[in-house]
Formats: C-alpha cells, sequence, structure tokens
C-alpha cells in the first residue's frame, strides 16, 4: 500500500525525475524478440513509458495489457499514449483477473526491484505466459546503478533491490522458464526467460 501511495504521489513529476535512454528502450524491446501481433503485458507501466517501443514492433494488430498499481501513473500513461488496442488495469500484476498462457511476452521494465516476493512474482507470472512466450526483466541502467538510486531515494522504496542476474535466472528456472538472455553490465540490466 506503501508503494502505490508513493508512486501516485511522485506520478505528476515522474517524466521529468526519472530519464530513460530511448536507444537503450529500442535494444530491450529488441532482445525481448516482440513482432506483429503479439499480446504483450507491460508489467509496472508507471507513465507508459514502454508503450511506444512495444507498439511499433507489435503494430496494430498486437495487443498490450498496461497494469501499474498507482491510479495516477495510469492516468498520465492514458493521456500520453491512447492507442487503441492498450487496455489500461489498475492493480497488482499477482492479483489483477488476465487469462492464463496468454501473452507472447510480459514484460517487466523498471518495476522488479518493488515486487516484495520476487520469486512468487515470477511463478504468477510465468502461468501467464504462452508456450515460448518470454518474461522480460530489464532496466536501461546498471544493477549498481538502480540499486543506488532506490537506497538514496524514499523510505518507501530504499529497500527495494534488484537481485543479481544469477538469482533470477533461479527463479526463472523454478517456475518452469528457461533462461535464454542475460545482460548484466554497466549499461543495463536484463534476463530474458522462455516458457517451456
Amino acid at each position: 500500500m506503501r508503494h502505490k501511495e508513493y508512486f501516485n504521489d511522485i506520478a505528476h513529476k515522474w517524466d521529468e525525475i526519472s530519464k530513460h535512454d530511448s536507444n537503450k528502450l529500442v535494444k530491450i524491446t529488441e532482445m525481448a524478440g516482440l513482432s506483429k501481433g503479439d499480446k504483450v503485458l507491460d508489467v509496472g507501466t508507471g507513465t507508459g513509458v514502454m508503450l511506444p517501443f512495444i507498439k511499433t514492433l507489435i503494430g496494430d494488430e498486437g495487443k498490450i495489457v498496461a497494469v501499474d498499481i498507482a491510479e495516477k501513473m495510469l492516468d498520465i500513461a492514458r493521456k500520453k499514449h491512447p492507442y487503441d488496442n492498450v487496455s489500461f488495469v489498475l492493480g497488482d500484476v499477482c492479483e489483477i483477473q488476465v487469462p492464463n498462457d496468454y501473452f507472447d511476452v510480459v514484460m517487466c521494465y523498471s518495476v522488479f526491484p518493488h515486487f516484495q516476493d520476487k520469486k512468487t512474482a515470477i511463478s504468477h507470472i510465468a502461468k501467464l505466459l504462452k508456450s515460448s512466450g518470454r518474461l522480460v526483466i530489464a532496466h536501461s541502467q546498471s544493477r549498481d546503478a538502480i540499486n543506488n538510486i532506490h537506497r538514496k531515494s524514499s523510505d518507501t522504496v530504499k529497500c527495494d533491490n534488484l537481485p543479481k542476474a544469477s538469482i533470477i535466472e533461479e527463479y526463472m528456472k523454478e517456475a518452469g522458464l528457461n533462461p535464454i538472455c542475460t545482460k548484466d553490465d554497466d549499461e543495463m540490466f536484463v534476463v530474458i526467460g522462455e516458457k517451456a
């Protein structure tokens, strides 16, 4: 609940304080293997940072479900990206009603540290993926940079930690996902798991 309040409180200035390198976002969506007509779940969509990059690759025939716990973030995302093929859903991805075995890609961009039970979140998300669907956990900065930002931030998020890639890979394996791509360097952090 504290996270919801925190993100609602800063929604109006989020796009000013949170900068994202568009070249890296293009790269992340390309790494995700998105293609025309895909169904994508964008978890923690915030102000919709990833939506135009996802839409470029899936086209008008694809579908995006954009989920966030903060209604004020979703309000901004709706205004910025009024695409016909995007549904905005308020709630926690582990609690909302979305079909199992449905999504080609679940994108967790710049949100994973905020899951309180990361292992359970991955296990739940894995069920939403089609066979050969992919879970993408990504940040356009390094793991150290992300963790430092949170440490120096509000009390609400100062303990929100991005684990090592190897830990995320282990959680993926336990959830029936095969880690197929990991990039953990000074540029960015990406772990992608594919459902068997």
